[in-house]
């Protein structure tokens, strides 16, 4: 009897500690790399994997293999997000917040956001001489809304677009977007969006995403793929017209695909069955796996 209190006991001290190294492990709030955040989503669910698993046990008779209550677990939280995500599609559908929205010049103060990330981030772009020409931003104030600061290359061949995403746990997320256009039409765009996007991109543009990799990778990669190419000068005058107009082509894009439609009444843009559908399939990607269509 004492041997079985006892087991009974130390199965309910490790549970409360996976439990609290659990909790420990959700610090994404306070970090902007998309790898810790990442890392810390696995972690998260593995630990509460591990603590109901010993749990379990611990309030079982007969014990359970470990592994396999842990599979179990997890199949359960990937059931369980996968029918939240499906349902936050079909809101995000319904809602009227448009699918491809209008960046708009913001003549507000903007500050970066504090942290170790970012001050990298913000010394990095300064070091490869990138100029901040204007500042945008999308979203409806009373709601939400994302600052997106626009930089152009010392050369004028190459547009740093970043775009901070403030609406997941209170962390900013930092989006970048690479661009750069050669003499015969084409842009070669290199990204790094965590920021859903099931959608298709133009013909003509040459899109490589990399939702995992820092600005500093994304630098390199994209100055490998445009060093045999005969890039031009981009026209920094504008730049929210300019970002507008891709933003329009990747409407009609989608709305030729298929993936969006336009409402007669109100001729706003919403998502098709099919368009959600993708739309659920990159969260589910993304999240789980790291990537995105």
């Amino acid at each position: 009897m004492t041997s079985k209190v006892f087991e009974t006991s130390t199965n309910g001290d490790w549970a409360a500690m996976f439990f609290l190294l659990a909790i420990f492990l959700n610090f994404r709030r306070y970090i902007g790399s998309p790898k810790v955040a990442f890392i810390n989503m696995w972690a998260v669910r593995i630990f509460c994997s591990l603590f109901f698993s010993f749990l379990v046990n611990a309030c079982s008779e007969e014990p359970k293999p470990i592994p396999l209550l842990m599979v179990t677990v997890l199949l359960v939280i990937f059931l369980i997000e996968s029918m939240r995500l499906w349902k936050l599609t079909n809101i995000f559908a319904k809602i009227d917040i448009p699918v491809f929205p209008r960046f708009r010049q913001c003549t507000e103060h903007f500050i970066w956001p504090m942290g170790k990330f970012f001050d990298q981030t913000r010394q990095l772009i300064l070091a490869h001489k990138f100029n901040e020409k204007t500042l945008l931003k999308i979203g409806n104030d009373d709601c939400f809304v994302m600052y997106s600061p626009i930089f152009y290359g010392d050369n004028q061949h190459s547009r740093l677009q970043i775009i901070f995403d403030f609406l997941r746990n209170g962390c900013p997320i930092l989006n970048c977007i690479l661009t750069s256009f050669t003499k015969d039409g084409k842009a070669i765009i290199t990204n790094n969006l965590q920021t859903v996007f099931a959608s298709f991109y133009p013909q003509s543009w040459d899109v490589k995403r990399y939702p995992m990799a820092s600005l500093e990778k994304l630098l390199k990669i994209h100055t490998s793929r445009i060093a045999k190419k005969k890039t031009i000068a981009i026209d920094d005058e504008n730049s929210w017209e300019t970002i507008n107009g891709e933003q329009h082509q990747i409407e009609l894009e989608n709305c030729d695909a298929g993936l969006c439609e336009k409402l007669e009444e109100n001729d706003n843009i919403t998502l098709t069955s099919m368009g959600r559908y993708r739309l659920w399939c990159d969260m589910l990607n993304y999240r789980y796996f790291g990537r995105n269509f």
